[in-house]
């Protein structure tokens, strides 16, 4: 498993396109991928959970990714977070 701490910069969060697009981009891994945000754990495979996780600008999340292709899909998630899409 490997992880890492990430700030989302999207204006939006983490909800309607941007959400949309991150559940997109998590399922093109074979990996488990987790947001632990405020103690809770959501699967970033998960539209609903990810729309439910209430992820604003601003917030700090750890990314955890636990399998085949961990290493790509933590740095791609991790981009994606931290590039702040519109």
């Amino acid at each position: 498993m490997v992880k890492k701490d990430v700030v989302v910069k999207s204006v939006s969060g983490l909800h309607a396109r941007p959400g949309s697009n991150l559940v997109e981009l998590a399922l093109t891994f074979n990996s488990d991928i987790k947001l632990i945000h405020n103690g809770s754990s959501i699967n970033a495979k998960e539209i609903l959970e990810v729309m439910m996780g209430n992820i604003n600008c601003g917030d700090k999340l750890t990314v955890e990714v636990d399998g085949s292709d961990e290493k790509k899909a933590l740095d791609a998630i991790c981009e994606y977070i931290e590039k702040g899409e519109e």
